[in-house]
């Protein structure tokens, strides 16, 4: 019946996969839509929730944009409208999306005259509101918004008091206004917090001054030469950015038109002017500002599933900025404070990096401009993808280069759908295929993909004989095989792809050799293998059953003190003809309680003699009457059980 079941169920979702296509307005809507630049695709194969971006055509997307949108209106759940044209004018239509989840409307020029037209968005539970005109008189008509979950605020007119009267509302929303004045205190506070780490380990404080890495939990000092020739921008601030955001932001991708490989392309900022770094101002920084935002955020830098910003690193960033955000100050002329000295004593620890050394190594060749035969041609495969379900789009707004998702086609998207990409294969540098269908048997087109930095092949049946292809693949940084069919000898396959960073080959045949060995082989690649059984077993396992318990040691104590003097001559001579009688009854407990506890209870007794002590010490109260009659009476049993 089962395999009958899921038959069944996989043909009632093929039915509803193809039920956007059939709907003739629906069919007619995406058309017109997507035939303007912007992009409406569906969330689901089901086609009943849709998302809708204008990020490619922002510049020329006005209020006039949304009114092809309304025949889908309540079919649309995502609206990204960043950075487009539309007007408090325009936000009339969107009144009528009642099913929309998450709205986009930062950079734009709306007031608190178009918040009026939100209120009847009872499901929204995400708003941007960044750099645009609202105020805290705006807010009050947020305040029926009851399933708002986050709400962003920064570089706009609402002050702390707007903020704090709309939480009374809204007591379940995250409201982010941006980096504050009070913020600026907080990385001190967490340089702060690594103190004590030194002061935990006492056998360990005085060496910890000796060790470069130590410096910071314990506030080192930096040298004085080296802060006197350290140039804040080149030798600390550089390297940073070259390491966590140069990949994206560099001379070949300049993702959101912002470039970061120069202290000049810094300055000038991106897609929102020159608000990256803006010298004394951490608060409006963007650079500082998308770095603190949560994880899950869509506009936190860097992506959640690249390296990331470090607390302290933060810190540095912040202080720099609060310093100026210098070119060619030197360290020693910042005159840093004790906790940002410690950081940087750890960062120049090992003397000065070389100058542009670590920017040289992200900087790529500029992909060739495309011919209009070319870009025919991307448009014809694209719309090929667009009717599989799949996703073919731009890697950034400014870029002809090209990501590929299968996301909502996986079930249906295979090794023939893939080779429909091999005309444009060397613009495709972002391909995700998790969850599809994809054999080894499609490797040869992605071996095509000679540009490719970026490939999910996590769940799918691919197995060692497919690897051997991308080993040619000299730019891959990424790769992940997770629930693959690989092994030790299919990773092997890929020590000639010297690009790879990362490599994630959780719940495969890869063992931690094959991943070392390959690490090995390829200088700063990382291989993930995930957790082994045995440290599953160690997060999992329940806690260590407690030691007896010290409170039976002061019965005696509670004696009169005749009592309690008898028993002092005792315990010298009763131990050796009590200790016999002591290890049985305490096992039996043991063996009744859980396995993991077992071994808890079962050490102490036989390597504390003075832990079995307590026992014998409560009918050595009694026999100050009677000294032989309670030893055969089951008092010390009972002990031992209670403490089980």
């Amino acid at each position: 019946m089962k395999p009958a079941l899921l038959l069944c169920l996989l043909a009632l979702s093929l039915r509803a996969a193809d039920q956007p296509a059939a709907d003739p307005a629906i069919k007619a809507t995406l058309d017109k839509v997507n035939a303007t630049g912007a992009s409406l695709m569906p969330i689901s194969a089901d086609g009943k929730t849709y998302r809708f971006t204008a990020l490619n055509v922002a510049k020329e997307f006005n209020d006039a944009g949304l009114a092809p949108l309304a025949p889908m209106a309540d079919k649309i759940i995502s609206l990204d409208l960043a950075r487009t044209k539309v007007t408090d004018g325009g936000l009339k239509a969107i009144a009528a999306f009642k099913n929309l989840t998450e709205l986009h409307l930062e950079g734009t020029g709306i007031t608190d005259a178009g918040l009026d037209q939100l209120k009847g968005l009872a499901a929204l539970e995400y708003l941007n509101l960044y750099n645009t005109k609202v105020t805290d008189a705006g807010m009050p008509k947020l305040a029926g918004l009851t399933k708002l979950k986050a709400l962003y605020l920064w570089q706009t007119g609402v002050t702390k008091a707007g903020v704090a009267q709309l939480k009374t509302k809204l007591t379940g929303a995250r409201i982010n206004t941006g980096w504050t004045a009070e913020d600026d205190a907080k990385p001190v506070a967490i340089a702060a917090a690594a103190k004590p780490a030194a002061p935990a380990k006492p056998a360990a404080g005085t060496p910890a001054p000796a060790k470069p890495t130590a410096a910071p939990a314990a506030g080192g000092k930096l040298d004085p030469a080296i802060a006197a020739k350290a140039v804040i921008y080149q030798d600390v601030i550089a390297p940073i950015v070259s390491a966590k955001c140069a990949a994206c932001h560099g001379t070949e991708k300049k993702k959101g038109k912002l470039q970061m490989h120069t202290f000049a392309a810094i300055m000038k900022g991106g897609g929102d002017g020159a608000t990256t770094v803006i010298p004394n101002n951490t608060k409006d920084s963007l650079m500082l500002a998308r770095i603190l935002l949560p994880k899950d955020d869509d506009d936190h830098m860097p992506p959640s599933d690249e390296e990331q910003i470090t607390k302290e690193e933060c810190q540095i960033i912040a202080w720099w900025i609060k310093t100026g955000a210098s070119e060619t100050m030197t360290v020693a002329a910042a005159k840093p404070d004790a906790a940002i000295e410690s950081i940087l004593s750890a960062m120049l620890g090992k003397g000065l990096p070389k100058a542009g050394a670590a920017v040289a190594k992200v900087q790529k060749p500029k992909a060739k401009p495309l011919t209009d035969a070319e870009k025919k041609q991307i448009a014809e495969i694209s719309a090929k993808m667009q009717a599989l379900n799949a996703s073919l789009m731009p890697l950034a707004q400014d870029t002809e280069q090209l990501r590929l998702s299968v996301i909502n086609a996986a079930d249906k998207f295979g090794d023939k759908e893939l080779a429909l990409l091999e005309p444009i294969a060397q613009q495709v540098v972002w391909v995700d295929l998790a969850r599809s269908i994809v054999t080894d048997a499609g490797f040869s087109t992605l071996a095509k993909m000679v540009n490719l930095e970026r490939l999910h092949l996590e769940n799918t049946k691919i197995t060692d004989a497919g690897l051997a292809g991308l080993g040619s693949l000299q730019n891959l940084e990424y790769l992940n095989l997770y629930g693959s069919k690989t092994t030790d000898g299919g990773i092997a396959k890929l020590a000639t792809a010297k690009g790879l960073k990362k490599l994630f080959v959780w719940q495969t045949g890869v063992t931690k050799a094959g991943a070392t060995a390959l690490e090995g082989k390829i200088p700063g690649l990382k291989v993930n293998v995930g957790l082994s059984e045995a440290e599953i077993a160690k997060l999992t396992a329940p806690p260590p059953a407690p030691p007896p318990a010290p409170a039976k040691k002061e019965e005696p104590k509670k004696a009169d003190a005749k009592a309690a003097a008898k028993p002092a001559a005792t315990p010298a001579a009763k131990p050796a003809a009590v200790k016999p009688a002591v290890p049985a009854p305490v096992t039996k407990p043991a063996a009744s309680t859980p396995p993991a506890a077992k071994p808890a209870v079962a050490a102490p007794a036989p390597a504390k003699p003075a832990a079995t002590t307590p026992p014998p010490a409560k009918p050595a109260t009694a026999p100050a009457a009677k000294a032989p009659a309670p030893k055969p009476t089951e008092v010390k049993p009972a002990a031992p059980a209670s403490k089980a």
